[in-house]
């Protein structure tokens, strides 16, 4: 065992490990047990770090779901992942950049069953080509992985592209996790952007996105051990014209927020902002468990995830015969009788529009209160990608828009 503790699967310290083969390599990078030789460096720390926080990501998921087999039977595997990729326990999100390359690396160097996925916007010139480039390089580690190209509808530009985004991964998915590569570099944007759009938000490590589990490894850690991590593999990854256009609020607190906030504090600001979005999740998890009602409430209608275009009113008609459609067709909904007092109800409410792939914000969540506290007939509100949130019959439900408007003023959350 290393000093920092870490361990490979074999019980072999991960230097060791690598010192191992490259000793006994031949001159074709196979050694005298035909093991091929490993792709990094003897001496790769950012990498390291990587592995480590993957190793143990992936270890604490396995410990919570072991003998879970529910999610095989909601979300049936995709077709093509099964023919060819069956044995495949996770789908990876590769863009081509320093983060999800890093991560793809520490998937392979880990042995990890996994399935490659790069998916192309189409947002920019060449876009097939970048996610082509990331296939075939993860491929010269020993993954299986395809291009998958998709349609970004709505705005703002980056919640909508990142929709599409995890609907597609999710199609491909089913039941497995999504490995995403966001970093704690990208907690502390999120948790500033969350404050400025008036609702404290924090990624956790795992997820859900419209019944698929996102599992974020490398929270943990800096975006600098993934730039450096490909450094030391050698791999020039692709850096995203998008992430240097201030346009986006994300970069601008990137490149101009977040700097000026260590200038403030002669130090690192990026730091106490990540452990306190690590408090914020503690806490928010802590709630959810406040919630047994409403969870079996949300249970109930897991079944009836397609939202259904209703009025916003009770109908006043008279009662008819029960009805002898499949449940399938009835919208997504929450009993306001369940939802407990605000504190909770907004942490219900927001669950329940992630997911279903609706956008979360501060003014989302208070016309939500509204309709349970200050009812008075209101209409329903649009929370973007063509759906919108109303009260019927004692009941929060997710509609399909009337008016197909996608101009939910702030951005969802990550």
């Amino acid at each position: 065992m290393r000093d920092d503790g870490t361990r490979s699967h074999d019980g072999t310290g991960l230097d060791d490990r690598a010192r191992l083969d490259h000793a006994t390599g031949s001159d074709d990078g196979t050694g005298s047990d035909g093991r091929v030789a490993p792709f990094w460096p003897r001496r790769s720390p950012h990498f390291l770090q990587v592995r480590t926080a993957l190793r143990g990501a992936v270890q604490r998921w396995r410990d919570e779901h072991r003998g879970n087999k529910h999610r095989g039977n909601k979300h049936p595997e995709n077709k093509h992942c099964t023919d060819e990729h069956g044995t495949a326990e996770f789908v990876i999100a590769v863009s081509g950049g320093p983060d999800s390359l890093a991560l793809a690396a520490a998937v392979a160097a880990e042995k990890l069953p996994a399935h490659v996925v790069s998916i192309d916007h189409g947002l920019q010139e060449g876009s097939r080509e970048v996610s082509e480039g990331a296939i075939a390089q993860v491929g010269q580690w020993g993954l299986s992985g395809q291009v998958v190209s998709v349609r970004v509808v709505g705005e703002p530009l980056e919640a909508a592209a990142r929709h599409a985004r995890y609907q597609a991964l999710g199609d491909l998915a089913g039941h497995r996790p999504i490995l995403l590569a966001h970093t704690g570099d990208d907690q502390a944007e999120t948790l500033l952007l969350g404050l400025l759009r008036g609702r404290a938000s924090a990624m956790g490590e795992v997820s859900d996105y419209q019944g698929h589990t996102l599992l974020r490894p490398l929270l943990g850690i800096r975006r600098v051990h993934t730039v450096g991590a490909c450094r030391e593999l050698g791999v020039a990854a692709w850096n995203d014209p998008h992430n240097t256009d201030e346009a986006f609020r994300r970069v601008a607190i990137r490149r101009q927020v977040l700097p000026l906030l260590d200038q403030i504090i002669g130090g690192d600001a990026t730091a106490p902002l990540v452990r306190a979005a690590e408090l914020l999740r503690e806490d928010d998890d802590y709630l959810h468990t406040l919630t047994p009602k409403l969870e079996r409430s949300m249970a109930a209608t897991e079944q009836c995830t397609e939202p259904a275009t209703q009025p916003a009113e009770p109908s006043t008609q008279p009662a008819t015969k029960p009805s002898t459609e499949p449940a399938t067709q009835q919208p997504p909904a929450l009993e306001i009788a369940e939802l407990g007092p605000p504190p909770l109800a907004r942490r219900a409410i927001a669950k329940f529009l992630q997911q279903h792939g609706a956008r979360v914000s501060a003014s989302t969540l208070e016309a939500s209160i509204a309709f349970i506290h200050d009812w008075h007939g209101q209409g329903a509100v649009s929370v973007g990608n063509g759906l919108e949130l109303a009260r019927q019959a004692g009941k929060l439900v997710l509609l399909h828009s009337s008016l197909g408007d996608d101009s939910q003023p702030s951005a969802s959350s990550t």
